[in-house]
């Protein structure tokens, strides 16, 4: 991003507002007691054009052909005009609805806000499409009410496709979107989902990188929120949810796919109503920090799942048990050991597994440990890290402690005795 930064500042024209100030009092004197401002009365000179529901604003639902509530053509007057957007909200939440039925398209967008209240944006077209659609953006500011969503495409999807218009590459970056809620629109109704998303980070077209994602809630999809498992990179974002929740069987809550590098996930994540065969976190990306924040709901080993290509993933894990069961949350088939995990409460209790005679091979997976071994009439113990290896000479007893990742190789002719005590690091 270095060489595109100093594009970006080459390709802009900087003014110097005192030095505006005094060419315009050389130029118009000002009488004595006369005010350097005046009284803004047309609304062109406002500085954000207003969508409103309720038909008040310079938008809405009565705009003329409009088939998305006047939200398209207030944003398409935003870029002509080279103004921000404001959409009004209201209290109650019964009235401030947009009702929709073609797609929302933001642009590609550069220094430009979309704010305003809490409302509604309700989907009532085809099943195959996409409620938003978000291009490419650098600096951008973007805040949602509620998104209300039963389609089987995506309620939001950021898909940088197109160049800014002042840098001119295509990327979102730099920036950052906000929505109170996303949802299906059967809130209290338990049942499969055979489609649709609340959220996809959609990389195929260009990368999504450097940004912040907040939404208070995601819920009931058949994938709450999808981050890229093919395309151009999602790295180095933040990405929390307050309340990610669900009540559709099947479902998956959080999908972390492999070009999703580097970012930081804040969840706090819940099954409702019963709902059964419900997947929280799937893990298959690599050296991602995961703050995962667990009421419960799932089945044993469906908290937080690292498929095999997932490696190198932080995560912290808050729970209400006294103590920390791994195989109660997680589910590990990493192909290589290098997810680490950290949990709230107790550590998990002492274990013990016996080995076998010739070589027995040990791994550390997860967590740190305190390996013990014993007896087995053992020749020989290597503990292999990396390309690195320290041997050690026969022993009755010996004790390893083990990082993650860790393998231990044990030469013996009788079975030996292992005890793996976790270590607890945060």
């Amino acid at each position: 991003m270095g060489g595109k930064g100093g594009m970006r500042l080459r390709n802009r024209i900087a003014i110097s507002v005192p030095f505006v100030l005094l060419v315009a009092a050389a130029l118009f004197p000002f009488a004595p007691g006369t005010a350097m401002c005046t009284e803004i009365s047309n609304t062109a000179s406002r500085p954000a054009i207003i969508l409103a529901w309720d038909n008040s604003g310079d938008f809405g639902p009565a705009t003329p052909g409009t088939r998305t509530a006047g939200w398209q053509e207030a944003l398409d007057a935003c870029v002509e005009q080279k103004r921000d957007l404001y959409v009004k909200g209201g209290w109650g939440g019964r009235d401030a609805v947009y009702h929709v039925s073609e797609t929302i398209r933001i642009p590609p967008t550069q220094d430009f806000r979309i704010d305003g209240g809490v409302y509604v944006v309700n989907w009532t077209g085809p099943a195959d499409r996409d409620l938003l659609v978000v291009d490419s953006g650098m600096d951008c500011h973007f805040s949602f009410g509620i998104l209300v969503y039963g389609g089987n495409g995506a309620a939001l999807r950021v898909r940088p496709e197109h160049p800014v218009p002042i840098d001119n590459f295509a990327a979102f970056v730099d920036s950052d979107i906000r929505v109170s809620s996303i949802a299906d629109p059967r809130p209290f109704e338990r049942g499969r989902r055979e489609g649709g998303a609340g959220v996809v980070f959609d990389t195929e077209k260009a990368s999504i990188t450097h940004a912040d994602f907040s939404f208070t809630a995601v819920l009931n999809f058949a994938t709450c929120i999808v981050a890229p498992d093919a395309g151009r990179g999602f790295t180095l974002n933040s990405v929390s949810c307050a309340h990610l929740h669900t009540n559709a069987d099947s479902s998956t809550l959080l999908d972390i796919g492999r070009q999703s590098r580097q970012n930081v996930f804040d969840m706090r994540i819940g099954v409702d109503q019963g709902a059964a065969d419900v997947t929280g976190v799937r893990v298959r990306g690599r050296n991602n920090e995961l703050r995962v924040n667990t009421r419960g709901g799932f089945s044993d080993g469906r908290h937080v799942v690292f498929e095999e290509s997932a490696s190198g993933n932080q995560l912290n894990l808050s729970h209400r048990d006294t103590v920390f069961i791994p195989e109660k949350f997680l589910t590990d088939r990493a192909v290589t050991p290098t997810n680490q995990v950290t949990w709230a409460g107790a550590p998990p209790p002492i274990r013990e597994i016996d080995g076998t005679a010739g070589e027995f091979v040990y791994v550390q997976r997860l967590f740190p440990a305190v390996l013990r071994i014993v007896g087995g009439n053992v020749s020989s113990v290597v503990l292999v890290r990396g390309d690195d290896h320290v041997s050690y000479p026969p022993a009755t007893e010996r004790e390893l402690v083990l990082s993650v990742g860790d393998t231990v190789r044990i030469t013996s002719t009788a079975p030996p005795r292992l005890t793996i005590i976790p270590v607890k690091m945060r």
